[in-house]
């Protein structure tokens, strides 16, 4: 079949456009967030704990991430600036704070011992929907091509013995692919309790690896803070420890805008689990600032990170299993 010489070259020029348009583009994260004020960083300072809960079998490197393409919350500069001095003060780890995709090549990946999710939402490697129409369908076939590369590269590191701690919103995230809901442990289905509620939460295994050194003889405590619910699947007490959870009870009232969906009452708070040879921690807690400056809390989160970098061994044996 012949064709006419304009339309060829039209077709040629077309595709060029359209390769050049992709192989020329490399869009990034950006965010600006709110400067910490200084009496919060105060707060931080003084909260922060002296020592590491275990000395670190050899110098640890950990990412925090924060990117996000749905709600962004207000206290990640705060959770940022505290996880990262907590660091420093404890020598636990050293701290690389960016939300750079690169970050999630399989090169660069292998030189942490352990990821952590800050509260990111959504298709954390792509731009919000709202600004799909920035970009053309070539750019936006290719993010969320490496959107899906990189959320598979995360799940091989920790399948391949590398450690991930989410934090809050890490279970607002990436809610199509199956690989990382299993990895994260839940799905967020709304929050029945607001950042203006007081909890109770309850200390479900006092002497688990993660709860004594940080909780002690306690057997719950109250806090201010958002509550999620989990959908049915894939949160499971058969795939993870669940270390602390919700007593509804004592809480206050749930906002009726939010019903309570889990009809059997579970409202898990902070769980591990091991995926392959790695490490999951994660913990609901992590919406409102003062949880940054809580000693209690950022020992939650020390203990957290220095499981996921292999520094703590703990039992990830399933709830459910300790319970026949």
């Amino acid at each position: 079949m012949n064709y006419p010489i304009i339309s060829l070259f039209s077709f040629l020029l077309s595709v060029q456009f359209a390769f050049s348009d992709v192989t020329s583009f490399d869009w990034k994260p950006s965010f600006n967030d709110e400067p910490v004020p200084q009496e919060r960083l105060e707060a931080i300072e003084a909260a922060l704990p002296d020592i590491a809960l275990a000395v670190p079998d050899s110098p640890r490197k950990i990412l925090i991430f924060s990117a996000t393409a749905g709600f962004r919350h207000a206290s990640i500069a705060t959770g940022k600036v505290a996880l990262d001095r907590m660091g420093i003060k404890t020598g636990a780890y050293q701290t690389l704070i960016s939300d750079d995709p690169e970050n999630f090549e399989v090169d660069v990946l292998k030189t942490f011992d352990t990821v952590v999710l800050l509260s990111p939402t959504l298709d954390f490697f792509m731009p919000p929907n709202k600004l799909r129409e920035d970009f053309s369908d070539a750019q936006w076939n290719w993010l969320h091509a490496r959107h899906e590369r990189l959320i598979a590269n995360l799940v091989q590191f920790v399948h391949a013995g590398g450690g991930l701690v989410g934090i809050h919103a890490a279970t607002d995230s990436c809610y199509e692919d199956e690989d990382y809901g299993n990895m994260i442990g839940g799905y967020f289905w709304g929050h029945p309790w607001s950042w203006r509620h007081n909890v109770t939460v309850l200390i479900e295994d006092s002497e688990h690896a993660l709860i004594k050194p940080v909780f002690g003889d306690m057997s719950d405590f109250r806090i201010q803070e958002e509550i999620y619910q989990f959908k049915e699947e894939p949160y499971s007490r058969e795939k993870l420890r669940v270390l602390l959870s919700l007593d509804v009870e004592r809480s206050d009232e749930p906002m009726a805008k939010v019903p309570l969906r889990r009809t059997c009452g579970d409202y898990a708070i902070s769980w591990v689990q091991s995926v392959g040879e790695g490490r999951v921690f994660y913990t609901n807690l992590g919406h409102n600032h003062h949880i940054y400056t809580d000693p209690l809390l950022l020992k939650h989160f020390l203990a957290g990170i220095q499981f996921a970098t292999g520094d703590i061994e703990a039992d990830t044996s399933p709830s459910a299993s300790l319970e026949k």
